[in-house]
């Protein structure tokens, strides 16, 4: 099928409007950073990372590629349940393709349309594909919610931050309610389809319809919120693993209360790959437990920078992709 003239591969249009967001998020993105440097001590971030272990760096990579296996296995349970089983080889292409697209772009949407557009390729079911893509964020965003209030059964933590935790939960549980509001489910939608399908009304209504039934089938979610917890478990050890890379004492229940709220926070649409946003969460969240600014902003930098590098494969895998479309 052709491509929509004038959009980017999110299918966001292209125009004076996108660029003076873009310009926007540029901004706040460069003033967010500047300002945490300006109050951190930069020679010892810069010692944070001189000093990293590289054991622990390696246990890094391997629980970002077991939390990406979780979450393919994930997506498939739904779109199983929805009459579209896939291969898991395929599915895990797709998913690595989307981490790609979610490193580069400067969105946190983009790789979900990719990872959908992707799919439907082969499924022939656009609101089937884009349907199991927002099924999966909204379980995800509530079991976000749920693994922080669990770890705080262990962790000693202040009033003030429970209260904040619990606030996250309601909050994971109201976004995912609103799915029942007619325009705020199409809006959604769209954002996924993008401008290739997400001007088709009927598409747009098929996708709610498919999300809808996906969501009230309690196999799904039980089995896909069980697994969902088990990617925060490994999102979270990624941060054990890199606190522990730099010889910071941390333990997984702590990294399991503050990734799952710093990672609510960060794909809030006002900066650019969350840059900024990401570093005052670190440095707020594990400040609460006696972490060193200079500490958290570099594990800050060392999360995105190795899943990076861990989703570089996606690109060689998107090229092939092209490749046999093309031909």
């Amino acid at each position: 099928m052709p491509e929509a003239p004038s959009t980017d591969i999110t299918g966001e249009p292209a125009g004076r409007a996108g660029g003076l967001r873009l310009a926007a998020r540029i901004t706040v993105t460069l003033a967010l950073l500047a300002f945490v440097l300006w109050k951190i001590d930069v020679r010892a971030l810069a010692a944070s990372v001189s000093g990293l272990s590289w054991p622990w760096v390696l246990a890094v990579f391997a629980v970002v590629y077991a939390a990406i296996i979780v979450s393919t296995w994930k997506w498939g349970a739904i779109l199983s349940r929805r009459g579209l089983p896939a291969p898991f080889g395929p599915l895990l292409r797709f998913y690595m393709i989307g981490q790609f697209f979610n490193n580069v772009l400067p969105t946190t949407i983009g790789g979900d349309v990719v990872r959908a557009w992707e799919h439907s390729k082969t499924s022939g079911d656009v609101p089937g594909s884009a349907g199991s893509v927002v099924s999966e964020r909204l379980i995800a965003g509530v079991a976000q919610g749920v693994a922080t209030v669990f770890a705080l059964a262990f962790v000693r933590v202040s009033p003030e931050m429970l209260a904040l935790a619990l606030g996250f939960l309601v909050m994971d549980l109201v976004f995912a309610g609103l799915f029942a509001v007619p325009r705020v489910a199409e809006g959604l939608s769209r954002s996924v389809l993008g401008a290739r399908f997400g001007g088709t009304h009927d598409i747009v209504v098929e996708t709610v319809r498919e999300v809808r039934q996906t969501l009230r089938d309690p196999w799904v979610l039980v089995r896909v919120g069980l697994l969902s917890l088990l990617f925060q478990v490994c999102v979270a050890g990624v941060n054990y693993c890199i606190f522990h890379a730099m010889g910071v004492p941390v333990t997984l229940a702590q990294c399991l209360v503050f990734t799952p709220m710093i990672f609510t926070v960060t794909p809030l649409p006002i900066s650019i790959a969350g840059f900024g946003v990401r570093e005052a969460s670190y440095v707020f969240f594990f400040g609460q437990i006696g972490v060193a600014a200079p500490a958290a902003v570099a594990a800050s930098f060392l999360f995105f920078a190795i899943v990076a590098v861990a989703s570089l494969p996606g690109a060689p895998l998107f090229a092939v992709s092209k490749g046999r479309v093309a031909a």
